[in-house]
């Protein structure tokens, strides 16, 4: 015999109930993670390239523009991405972006910073297009937080 909904969600509630506090405090932490993780809304980042019609804006979500990021920085020798934010003003304009990286022990850092630079700055363009604004517009905020002397951490 199938059950509907409502029996179902009697059943839960009642094994819920036998919990003790704590138990609940449990259940209640996993069921928050889940509904949390399930739907997590990305802020939109303003692109614009050019077409034959002219000049055409669209949008992709912030979480799409730092897994492009992330691939790029992971390209770069001796350095590894840890935390990437972008930053955008009230017209969904990206202003900055800050990258967290791990870099290699006794590498040069500044060349290393300057090179992951270049390269998200070459990963915005294609990915924001190519009238997007990125020379000087879009800071690209480096920071090495962590230095490892361990190759698999890069």
């Amino acid at each position: 015999m199938a059950m509907s909904d409502e029996a179902v969600l009697d059943r839960a509630t009642q094994a819920l109930r036998r919990h003790t506090d704590r138990g609940w405090t449990v259940v209640r932490e996993n069921a928050l993670l889940r509904a949390l993780s399930a739907f997590r809304p990305s802020a939109p980042v303003r692109g614009r390239t050019a077409t034959p019609a002219g000049a055409a804006d669209y949008f992709v979500a912030a979480d799409v523009v730092v897994a492009a990021l992330r691939e790029s920085v992971a390209a770069v020798p001796s350095a590894a991405p840890l935390t990437i934010t972008c930053s955008t003003d009230d017209h969904d304009r990206l202003v900055a972006v800050t990258i967290e990286i791990v870099a290699a022990f006794d590498d040069p850092l500044l060349p290393l910073a300057a090179a992951v630079r270049r390269a998200a700055t070459s990963r915005l363009r294609i990915v924001l297009g190519d009238l997007a604004p990125l020379a000087g517009a879009v800071a690209v905020h480096v920071a090495i937080t962590d230095v490892t002397d361990d190759p698999r951490e890069l």
